[in-house]
């Protein structure tokens, strides 16, 4: 999304990118763009918290308004409430399989 967001600046329409992956965001620069340290799929937070929503909501219209530079990036404050598992932790769901011991290659 961020590099359609650069392509949405470039005809003219403010843009402004909320993002749960830090690294990604940095690498494709949108024209500006929010941080939340929530998991994927979360960036507002939780479902059932309406007042979090709103608040990540007007802080992000905020920095679409006063940023200044190109390609600012602010960090949000805000908690998860819980460590946040990867993947590769998660009990259930997809799991990779042990690689092969010879080749190293996952198995098909």
């Amino acid at each position: 999304m961020g590099l359609v967001a650069r392509v949405v600046e470039a005809a003219g329409i403010p843009t402004i990118y909320l993002s749960t992956g830090r690294d990604l965001t940095q690498q494709v620069l949108p024209p500006r763009a929010v941080f939340v340290n929530f998991p994927m799929g979360n960036p507002f937070g939780r479902a059932d918290d309406a007042t979090m929503q709103r608040t990540i909501l007007l802080h992000t219209l905020e920095h679409a308004v006063n940023a200044t530079e190109p390609g600012e990036m602010i960090d949000l404050p805000y908690d998860w409430g819980e460590r946040i598992l990867t993947i590769m932790e998660l009990q259930e769901g997809w799991s990779a399989s042990p690689p092969d011991p010879v080749t190293g290659k996952q198995p098909t």
